[in-house]
């Protein structure tokens, strides 16, 4: 976050009227992976999320970002300034053993860039957080962003840069947030401490834990709607 003026993203905070809830749940000290869903195109979630836990909890949060954002020295500097981390494993597991907090958008840009008609509609969760908080000891914090979707209008992505790029690109309607209002929910955390290393390596195990993370975020998201009068009515729960 050192990379990003702190004077920018508390104007983004102030001109998405930005509420939060649940930042008790988030613990001051020790590994936690916080997982939110991801929305709104420009990753401007990410640094939402980031700068609440560093205002309000004096934590400095890590990102696990995409690794285009690390394949040259200057992205890898930009990158490093502000806390991201690469999509590696082993050097997951050390951010969290280092007794750091670590993001992690388990949509990954699945999430991010999916087109505005599947609005709210979670993707699948990549179950590779939940061995990572197993392997770590650190409790799951599912957290819900509310109002990025409504902020960036997104048509799809351009599949076919992905192979030129390493990445795929976005078509969004708008590059300037609209003023939508957000608010962040941290939920109560998850704790694994009663499995064992045999259940961080069951793929199944790791799939059902995190299909559970993911509905317990949409059905949350989902009664906010609700509130918001986006939704008319509830799925089952």
């Amino acid at each position: 976050m050192r990379g990003i003026p702190h004077a920018f993203l508390d104007w983004l905070r102030s001109y998405t009227r930005l509420e939060t809830e649940g930042l008790e749940h988030i613990p001051e000290t020790g590994p936690v992976l916080v997982c939110p869903n991801h929305s709104g195109v420009l990753g401007w979630d990410a640094f939402a999320v980031q700068n609440e836990i560093i205002k309000f909890r004096k934590r400095i949060p890590r990102t696990m970002s995409h690794n285009f954002w690390h394949e040259n020295e200057t992205f890898r500097y930009l990158s490093n300034k502000m806390g991201f981390v690469p999509q590696d494993f082993k050097r997951a597991i050390r951010v969290l053993r280092r007794n750091n907090l670590l993001l992690i958008f388990p949509e990954a840009e699945a999430g991010n860039f999916k087109p505005s008609t599947q609005m709210y509609n979670l993707e699948s969760f990549n179950p590779g957080f939940v061995s990572l908080a197993m392997m770590a000891d650190a409790p799951i914090i599912p957290a819900c962003v509310i109002g990025a979707e409504e902020s960036h209008l997104n048509l799809g992505t351009l599949d076919w840069t992905e192979k030129f790029l390493g990445a795929k690109v976005p078509l969004p309607m708008n590059l300037i947030p609209l003023p939508v209002r957000w608010k962040l929910i941290f939920m109560e955390p998850v704790y694994l401490g009663k499995y064992g290393r045999r259940d961080a390596k069951n793929i199944k195990f790791l799939e059902e834990v995190a299909e559970n993370v993911r509905m317990r975020i949409q059905l949350r998201i989902n009664k906010e709607l609700v509130k918001r009068g986006v939704f008319k009515f509830l799925p089952d729960d």
